[in-house]
């Protein structure tokens, strides 16, 4: 007991005056580096504190980033009210279980992303659990597969072969996007798509659960607008942050691929003629689609203008991003709320 005493006196006595020893490394043989050769990692990786050894679950949930989780069970809800055309209500406990597969689906992409994007997130500072050395890779890595096998299970016992393909497309998809040899992730074009579709599957598997094989003119109108919102905005604004881990990686981001001029014009283009082109949508169906496009087009106009004030600003190049996320959130709650009927 003394001598673990003695140590510990030492460890703070080290600590306080500057000298302590590094923080001890990950193993850069069991976790090469992706996309950089291994140039640089040790150190890179170094800089993290040592993984803590329990389950990991908590700080699982937090590297999958719960605020995307929820948009995207928020898109699946979202094809299922549309569906049933009379919004929570119309919706059977049938939705429950292809709901909880979906989420599982989606903790299965962000989770496998976060393993694969170690070094990536370590340059540019994201301060998730992984990049902060309190959730080792393999502890992700086994809870990622988890939650793969049972989206698959889920949705396999639903007894539904549509929404089986869907979830199994999904899954491809989140892994093409992060992992190898795919990296669908290293180019711009690979990166949009694979949202693109990420999007269309999780509106599809939501009005295929609520009972519809095929989608009315205003499931697609949302579906086509809001993946193509991801796509043409999220897509590209997220990389305005991450300039320093996409060039670490050697990835053709937007911003790494056509320069920043170009790409935050591409990004505030894109939010402006996705919302123009709801907005012309909705005006043939004002009463379920005319609050959702007119909160498309306020976001689309606060992120082109934030496109344009914050460049140069490397204390508010997330804010693009965020203002995509907050549009995202308005128009979903704005879809449900026209949606939503009393129950007699």
């Amino acid at each position: 007991m003394g001598v673990h005493t003695a140590r510990l006196s030492a460890r703070t006595t080290q600590t306080r005056t500057g000298t302590a020893p590094p923080p001890r490394a990950f193993d850069t043989a069991r976790h090469p580096a992706r996309g950089t050769g291994g140039t640089g990692r040790a150190d890179l990786v170094g800089a993290a504190a040592a993984p803590r050894k329990n389950l990991g679950l908590r700080l699982f949930l937090e590297e999958a980033r719960p605020s995307v989780q929820f948009i995207f069970l928020m898109r699946f809800l979202t094809g299922a009210v549309l569906a049933a055309g009379g919004g929570f209500s119309g919706l059977g406990a049938s939705v429950v279980v292809p709901g909880a597969g979906w989420t599982l689906a989606t903790l299965f992409t962000y989770g496998i992303n976060g393993v694969c994007d170690v070094h990536e997130d370590l340059v540019n500072r994201t301060g998730r659990p992984i990049a902060r050395g309190e959730l080792a890779p393999g502890t992700a890595a086994a809870w990622t597969w988890l939650c793969a096998v049972g989206s698959v299970a889920a949705m396999l016992s639903t007894g539904s072969a549509l929404l089986t393909t869907y979830d199994l497309l999904f899954l491809l998809l989140g892994y093409a996007y992060s992992a190898a040899p795919f990296q669908l992730k290293r180019t711009a074009a690979g990166a949009s798509g694979s949202v693109l579709l990420m999007g269309l599957l999780t509106y599809a598997a939501g009005w295929t659960a609520a009972g519809r094989t095929l989608p009315t003119g205003t499931d697609l109108a949302v579906a086509c607008a809001m993946s193509l919102w991801m796509a043409a905005v999220g897509a590209v604004t997220k990389d305005f942050s991450h300039v320093a881990g996409d060039a670490a990686a050697g990835r053709r981001s937007s911003v790494t691929a056509w320069g920043d001029t170009t790409a935050r014009f591409v990004a505030a283009a894109g939010a402006l003629v996705v919302a123009g082109g709801f907005a012309t949508v909705a005006a043939l169906r004002p009463a379920p689609l005319g609050p959702a496009a007119a909160a498309l087009l306020c976001g689309a106009v606060t992120v082109a203008v934030l496109c344009r004030t914050t460049r140069g600003d490397a204390a508010r190049a997330r804010t693009p991003y965020r203002a995509f996320m907050v549009t995202q959130y308005l128009v979903h709650l704005a879809v449900f709320t026209a949606l939503v009927r009393p129950t007699p």
